[in-house]
């Protein structure tokens, strides 16, 4: 399968517990955390480099689609990018801090984890990664990675199983669709890859090796004209795409496997 490795995912490497102050008996006007727990306090947090309200919702909450909540509790307007240094009130219950203070021991291996791989020490990064999972099973990033670093080394069937895991926790994940079609085509499940790749470049239709990989995995199911359709879009969204050789060679060899119009 001819496109570039997975890429693994980056994560600001600040100990952000360091940021985060508990301010007792604030729990303000919120009964319900974004976590869905009852608010005991509220923790003032500065926003680190690298932060958004998502991620700051997943650390909190397990959850970064709670960064609507997080924007509702702190008047902020949708849209709105909070900047570094930026204070904002993050209501919690108990369980939301229990989890927060889990996410910060697990980050520590998470960057150790991602350090290792740029460096090309797979073995030593997918070490890595199942300790930050073992502090933070809920850490899907940590899962994604893992299971990036588990398809580089040729652990496709593991990597499925991991990435399947992944991408019920996150179904609107374009990447983590796109990972687990890999690791679904490295296993030589092509119609299954297929609609991994299907869903991932429905949902970023920019993802250009999703794009791509999803007319690689028809062919391979020999689901050919559904194959040359979606090379073809591949080639009308990115003419000038990584891969646009390469497609239109495809295209051209099987036009010419073709037999002349009329002919027997």
């Amino acid at each position: 399968m001819k496109h570039r490795a997975t890429s693994l995912r980056t994560m600001r490497s600040a100990a952000v517990l360091a940021a985060a102050v508990l301010v007792a008996g604030c729990a303000g006007l919120w009964e319900t955390s974004g976590g869905g727990g009852t608010v005991e306090e509220t923790v003032v947090h500065t926003v680190a480099g690298g932060e958004s309200l998502r991620s700051i919702a997943d650390d909190y909450y397990g959850d970064p689609n709670a960064a609507v909540y997080l924007a509702d509790a702190n008047d902020i307007p949708p849209g709105t990018v909070v900047e570094p240094g930026a204070v904002i009130d993050v209501p919690v219950s108990a369980a939301d801090l229990e989890r927060y203070r889990a996410r910060t021991e697990a980050k520590s291996f998470y960057n150790t984890g991602t350090a290792l791989a740029a460096q090309g020490d797979l073995a030593r990064s997918e070490e890595a990664f199942r300790k930050a999972l073992e502090h933070d099973p809920r850490f899907v990033d940590a899962a994604y990675n893992l299971g990036v670093v588990l398809l580089a080394r040729g652990e496709s069937n593991r990597a499925v199983i991991l990435l399947e895991q992944t991408a019920a926790v996150r179904p609107d994940d374009a990447e983590v669709r796109f990972a687990w079609g890999k690791a679904l085509f490295e296993c030589e499940r092509f119609p299954a890859a297929a609609e991994q790749f299907r869903k991932a470049s429905a949902l970023d239709p920019m993802l250009e090796e999703a794009v791509y990989a999803l007319g690689l995995a028809f062919l391979s199911a020999e689901r050919r004209e559904e194959g040359v359709v979606a090379l073809d879009v591949y080639l009308r969204r990115f003419p000038h795409g990584q891969w646009s050789a390469e497609a239109r060679r495809r295209l051209s060899e099987m036009a010419s496997e073709l037999p002349p119009e009329g002919g027997q």
